[in-house]
């Protein structure tokens, strides 16, 4: 059995293996890979299984895909299926369809405190830069310069600021 991981990350999924390779990948170019990846599926379609075995050979941290029948709506039920699973003290929770920077889960550990939790955000995008994302982009990490953004649609918004500063 692989070692414990210092962190799990959780989020859910339905039906959604475009933005799930994508996110799967930016957790593939973590500053740190002492963690796992717990996919709650809500009874998504061959598609998304497909995706993760067609990625799982090349990701470099532990990965669980948790599948539950499709039955309506249960994501909090798929995410608690993802909790009792998970082997580590430490639950980063995240969007299935949210993109990771490189330092989002070493800044999660770094921030860390007993009897405290972390809160973060996301920056929306339009539909048409979302697709621009690629995986030369996700590794390279350009996908997080704001120029490069602005340069595939996405408007300029007060929330761009959080894409100017950068880590903390």
């Amino acid at each position: 059995m692989p070692p414990t991981p210092v962190a799990s990350v959780v989020f859910t999924t339905y039906n959604q293996p475009e933005w799930l390779e994508k996110v799967l990948l930016g957790f593939a170019v973590q500053s740190r890979l002492d963690f796992e990846v717990i996919v709650a599926d809500d009874g998504s379609g061959r598609d998304t299984g497909d995706a993760i075995e067609r990625l799982r050979p090349a990701l470099p941290y532990a990965l669980l895909h948790l599948w539950q029948p499709d039955r309506g709506f249960r994501k909090c039920e798929a995410l608690n299926r993802a909790i009792l699973a998970s082997r580590a003290d430490y639950l980063i929770f995240t969007d299935g369809d949210c993109i990771p920077r490189r330092d989002f889960v070493a800044t999660h550990l770094r921030l860390r405190a007993p009897g405290r939790f972390l809160s973060g955000g996301y920056h929306k995008l339009p539909m048409a830069t979302s697709r621009a994302i690629g995986a030369d982009d996700i590794a390279s990490g350009r996908c997080f310069d704001l120029r490069w953004l602005r340069a595939r649609g996405m408007p300029g918004s007060r929330r761009d600021l959080k894409l100017a500063a950068g880590p903390r």
